[in-house]
Protein backbone atom coordinates (compact mmCIF):
# COMPACT_ATOMS: atom_id res chain seq x y z
CA UNK A 1 0.00 0.00 0.00
CA UNK A 2 1.51 3.22 -1.01
CA UNK A 3 0.47 5.75 1.62
CA UNK A 4 2.15 9.03 0.17
CA UNK A 5 2.64 11.07 -2.83
CA UNK A 6 4.50 13.47 -4.75
CA UNK A 7 2.21 16.27 -5.11
CA UNK A 8 3.10 19.79 -7.13
CA UNK A 9 0.12 21.54 -6.04
CA UNK A 10 -3.75 21.35 -5.55
CA UNK A 11 -6.63 22.72 -6.75
CA UNK A 12 -9.15 22.97 -4.08
CA UNK A 13 -12.90 23.50 -5.64
CA UNK A 14 -12.29 23.06 -9.53
CA UNK A 15 -14.98 23.50 -11.85
CA UNK A 16 -13.59 21.26 -14.68
CA UNK A 17 -12.03 17.86 -14.84
CA UNK A 18 -15.36 15.59 -14.02
CA UNK A 19 -18.73 16.25 -12.89
CA UNK A 20 -19.64 18.99 -9.76
CA UNK A 21 -16.79 20.66 -7.96
CA UNK A 22 -13.83 18.96 -7.70
CA UNK A 23 -10.53 18.62 -5.52
CA UNK A 24 -7.94 18.16 -8.53
CA UNK A 25 -4.15 16.69 -7.37
CA UNK A 26 -1.78 17.46 -9.79
CA UNK A 27 0.84 15.18 -9.08
CA UNK A 28 4.62 15.16 -10.06
CA UNK A 29 6.70 13.71 -12.82
CA UNK A 30 5.66 12.61 -16.46
CA UNK A 31 7.32 10.56 -19.14
CA UNK A 32 5.59 12.53 -22.16
CA UNK A 33 7.60 15.68 -23.17
CA UNK A 34 4.63 17.47 -25.21
CA UNK A 35 5.77 20.67 -27.26
CA UNK A 36 2.73 22.49 -26.13
CA UNK A 37 2.43 21.58 -22.00
CA UNK A 38 1.04 24.16 -19.75
CA UNK A 39 2.03 22.48 -16.55
CA UNK A 40 6.08 22.45 -17.70
CA UNK A 41 6.75 22.80 -14.28
CA UNK A 42 4.98 19.25 -13.30
CA UNK A 43 7.48 17.27 -15.42
CA UNK A 44 10.16 16.85 -12.49
CA UNK A 45 9.44 15.68 -8.94
CA UNK A 46 11.59 18.00 -7.64
CA UNK A 47 10.24 21.18 -5.76
CA UNK A 48 6.85 18.47 -5.09
CA UNK A 49 5.74 17.50 -1.69
CA UNK A 50 5.11 14.55 -0.32
CA UNK A 51 1.52 14.35 1.22
CA UNK A 52 0.12 11.30 2.98
CA UNK A 53 -3.07 9.71 2.56
CA UNK A 54 -3.83 11.02 6.33
CA UNK A 55 -2.98 14.65 5.11
CA UNK A 56 -5.60 14.48 2.16
CA UNK A 57 -8.39 12.77 4.18
CA UNK A 58 -8.17 15.73 6.59
CA UNK A 59 -7.97 17.81 3.90
CA UNK A 60 -11.03 16.34 2.00
CA UNK A 61 -13.29 15.93 4.90
CA UNK A 62 -13.14 19.60 5.22
CA UNK A 63 -14.49 20.23 1.75
CA UNK A 64 -17.66 17.62 1.99
CA UNK A 65 -20.43 19.45 2.35
CA UNK A 66 -19.21 21.42 -1.03
CA UNK A 67 -17.46 17.98 -2.93
CA UNK A 68 -20.42 15.75 -2.12
CA UNK A 69 -23.10 17.85 -4.45
CA UNK A 70 -23.38 16.85 -8.05
CA UNK A 71 -21.80 13.91 -8.20
CA UNK A 72 -18.46 16.15 -7.25
CA UNK A 73 -15.19 14.44 -6.49
CA UNK A 74 -11.59 14.26 -6.85
CA UNK A 75 -9.63 14.23 -9.94
CA UNK A 76 -5.64 13.43 -10.42
CA UNK A 77 -3.63 14.99 -13.13
CA UNK A 78 -0.42 16.10 -13.44
CA UNK A 79 2.33 15.43 -14.57
CA UNK A 80 1.22 11.96 -15.46
CA UNK A 81 -1.13 10.32 -12.03
CA UNK A 82 -0.50 6.59 -13.33
CA UNK A 83 3.43 6.80 -12.92
CA UNK A 84 2.05 6.74 -9.42
CA UNK A 85 -0.42 3.95 -9.92
CA UNK A 86 0.40 2.76 -6.54
CA UNK A 87 -0.54 6.24 -4.71
CA UNK A 88 -3.15 7.03 -6.82
CA UNK A 89 -5.45 3.77 -6.06
CA UNK A 90 -5.22 4.26 -2.70
CA UNK A 91 -5.99 7.90 -2.69
CA UNK A 92 -9.06 6.44 -4.87
CA UNK A 93 -10.68 4.41 -2.42
CA UNK A 94 -10.27 7.03 0.19
CA UNK A 95 -12.09 9.06 -1.81
CA UNK A 96 -15.13 6.34 -2.76
CA UNK A 97 -15.21 5.77 0.96
CA UNK A 98 -15.80 9.59 1.33
CA UNK A 99 -18.89 8.77 -1.39
CA UNK A 100 -16.93 10.98 -3.49
CA UNK A 101 -16.37 10.28 -7.34
CA UNK A 102 -12.98 9.63 -8.88
CA UNK A 103 -11.71 11.18 -11.85
CA UNK A 104 -8.35 10.15 -14.05
CA UNK A 105 -6.94 12.85 -16.29
CA UNK A 106 -3.96 10.65 -18.01
CA UNK A 107 -2.23 9.58 -21.02
CA UNK A 108 -2.46 6.27 -20.65
CA UNK A 109 0.64 5.56 -19.36
CA UNK A 110 0.00 2.73 -16.98
CA UNK A 111 1.50 -0.29 -15.95
CA UNK A 112 -0.23 -3.39 -16.98
CA UNK A 113 -0.15 -4.90 -13.80
CA UNK A 114 -1.75 -1.64 -11.76
CA UNK A 115 -4.57 -0.97 -14.78
CA UNK A 116 -7.37 -3.48 -13.45
CA UNK A 117 -6.84 -1.95 -9.96
CA UNK A 118 -7.16 1.74 -11.19
CA UNK A 119 -9.79 0.99 -13.39
CA UNK A 120 -11.63 -0.68 -10.53
CA UNK A 121 -11.52 2.51 -8.26
CA UNK A 122 -12.26 4.95 -11.34
CA UNK A 123 -15.14 6.47 -11.89
CA UNK A 124 -14.25 8.86 -15.19
CA UNK A 125 -11.53 8.84 -17.52
CA UNK A 126 -10.09 11.65 -19.12
CA UNK A 127 -8.03 10.08 -22.38
CA UNK A 128 -5.42 12.20 -23.55
CA UNK A 129 -4.84 11.65 -27.23
CA UNK A 130 -2.76 14.44 -28.53
CA UNK A 131 -2.89 13.20 -32.15
CA UNK A 132 -4.47 10.37 -34.16
CA UNK A 133 -1.43 9.13 -36.49
CA UNK A 134 2.15 7.93 -34.86
CA UNK A 135 4.04 10.03 -36.32
CA UNK A 136 2.67 12.99 -35.39
CA UNK A 137 2.03 11.40 -31.88
CA UNK A 138 5.74 11.05 -31.32
CA UNK A 139 6.72 14.59 -32.54
CA UNK A 140 4.29 16.34 -30.16
CA UNK A 141 5.30 14.11 -26.81
CA UNK A 142 8.04 12.07 -28.11
CA UNK A 143 5.87 9.07 -26.80
CA UNK A 144 4.44 6.20 -28.89
CA UNK A 145 0.90 6.11 -29.34
CA UNK A 146 0.04 2.84 -28.78
CA UNK A 147 0.10 2.40 -25.21
CA UNK A 148 -2.28 5.62 -24.99
CA UNK A 149 -4.77 3.61 -27.16
CA UNK A 150 -4.43 0.42 -25.52
CA UNK A 151 -5.49 2.10 -22.51
CA UNK A 152 -8.64 3.44 -23.65
CA UNK A 153 -9.56 0.09 -25.03
CA UNK A 154 -8.91 -1.47 -21.98
CA UNK A 155 -11.71 1.66 -20.04
CA UNK A 156 -14.20 1.29 -22.42
CA UNK A 157 -13.85 -2.59 -22.06
CA UNK A 158 -14.35 -1.96 -17.97
CA UNK A 159 -16.80 0.83 -18.94
CA UNK A 160 -18.99 -1.90 -21.38
CA UNK A 161 -18.31 -5.12 -19.09
CA UNK A 162 -18.91 -3.61 -15.34
CA UNK A 163 -20.43 0.01 -15.70
CA UNK A 164 -17.34 2.14 -15.36
CA UNK A 165 -14.93 3.62 -15.27
CA UNK A 166 -16.81 6.57 -17.74
CA UNK A 167 -14.45 7.24 -20.89
CA UNK A 168 -14.08 10.66 -22.13
CA UNK A 169 -11.41 11.30 -25.04
CA UNK A 170 -9.13 14.66 -24.66
CA UNK A 171 -7.80 16.18 -27.49
CA UNK A 172 -6.40 19.91 -27.52
CA UNK A 173 -6.89 21.32 -30.18
CA UNK A 174 -3.47 22.48 -31.87
CA UNK A 175 -4.80 24.78 -35.41
CA UNK A 176 -2.98 23.47 -38.28
CA UNK A 177 -1.14 20.80 -36.42
CA UNK A 178 -3.72 18.71 -34.87
CA UNK A 179 -7.22 19.38 -36.32
CA UNK A 180 -6.87 18.07 -39.80
CA UNK A 181 -9.80 15.80 -41.62
CA UNK A 182 -7.31 13.48 -41.34
CA UNK A 183 -6.30 13.13 -37.69
CA UNK A 184 -10.39 14.29 -36.92
CA UNK A 185 -11.61 11.16 -38.54
CA UNK A 186 -8.62 9.08 -37.23
CA UNK A 187 -10.04 10.16 -34.16
CA UNK A 188 -13.22 9.47 -34.52
CA UNK A 189 -12.70 5.94 -35.91
CA UNK A 190 -10.72 4.68 -32.75
CA UNK A 191 -13.50 5.98 -30.85
CA UNK A 192 -16.02 4.20 -32.62
CA UNK A 193 -13.84 0.90 -32.84
CA UNK A 194 -14.48 1.34 -28.59
CA UNK A 195 -16.32 -1.27 -26.69
CA UNK A 196 -18.76 1.96 -25.45
CA UNK A 197 -18.70 5.09 -27.64
CA UNK A 198 -17.30 8.18 -25.59
CA UNK A 199 -17.62 11.75 -25.67
CA UNK A 200 -15.03 13.64 -26.69
CA UNK A 201 -14.23 16.57 -25.06
CA UNK A 202 -11.94 19.40 -27.50
CA UNK A 203 -9.72 21.56 -25.37
CA UNK A 204 -9.02 24.56 -27.63
CA UNK A 205 -5.09 25.54 -26.92
CA UNK A 206 -4.59 28.52 -24.96
CA UNK A 207 -0.99 29.93 -23.82
CA UNK A 208 -1.56 30.27 -19.74
CA UNK A 209 0.85 28.05 -19.30
CA UNK A 210 4.09 29.95 -21.84
CA UNK A 211 5.18 31.90 -18.68
CA UNK A 212 6.25 28.63 -17.18
CA UNK A 213 8.50 27.05 -20.04
CA UNK A 214 10.06 30.94 -19.75
CA UNK A 215 10.16 30.34 -16.03
CA UNK A 216 12.50 27.73 -15.87
CA UNK A 217 14.78 28.73 -18.42
CA UNK A 218 12.96 26.45 -21.54
CA UNK A 219 12.31 27.48 -25.11
CA UNK A 220 8.40 26.54 -25.77
CA UNK A 221 8.87 24.92 -28.69
CA UNK A 222 5.41 26.22 -30.90
CA UNK A 223 5.97 30.34 -30.02
CA UNK A 224 3.77 31.10 -32.69
CA UNK A 225 0.73 29.35 -32.17
CA UNK A 226 -2.16 31.04 -31.51
CA UNK A 227 -5.89 29.34 -29.91
CA UNK A 228 -8.42 27.72 -32.35
CA UNK A 229 -10.96 30.58 -33.45
CA UNK A 230 -14.68 29.25 -33.10
CA UNK A 231 -14.73 28.86 -36.40
CA UNK A 232 -12.02 26.34 -36.35
CA UNK A 233 -13.03 25.26 -33.19
CA UNK A 234 -16.85 24.43 -34.85
CA UNK A 235 -15.26 22.75 -37.30
CA UNK A 236 -13.18 20.09 -35.99
CA UNK A 237 -16.84 19.23 -33.75
CA UNK A 238 -18.38 19.05 -36.97
CA UNK A 239 -16.23 16.18 -38.33
CA UNK A 240 -16.77 14.75 -35.25
CA UNK A 241 -20.71 14.78 -34.76
CA UNK A 242 -20.87 13.96 -38.54
CA UNK A 243 -19.93 10.57 -37.22
CA UNK A 244 -22.69 10.48 -34.40
CA UNK A 245 -19.88 11.24 -31.31
CA UNK A 246 -20.59 14.10 -28.64
CA UNK A 247 -18.56 16.30 -28.95
CA UNK A 248 -17.92 19.57 -26.21
CA UNK A 249 -15.49 22.32 -25.47
CA UNK A 250 -13.13 21.97 -22.68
Amino acid sequence: MKKSGQVHSIETLGTRDGPGLRCVFFLSGCNFKCKFCQNRDTWSKKGSEKISLHAIYDRLLRLLPYLQKDGGGITVSGGEPCLQAEFVIELFKLAQGMKLTTALDTNGSCEKKYLQKLLAVTDTVLLDIKASTPKLHKSLTGENLVGVLDFGREAAKSWAEKGTPRLVLRRVLLPGINDSKEELETLASYALSLKKLPAVELIPYHRLGVHKWRELGKKYPLPKMSPPTEKEWQKAAETLNKKSIRVFKG
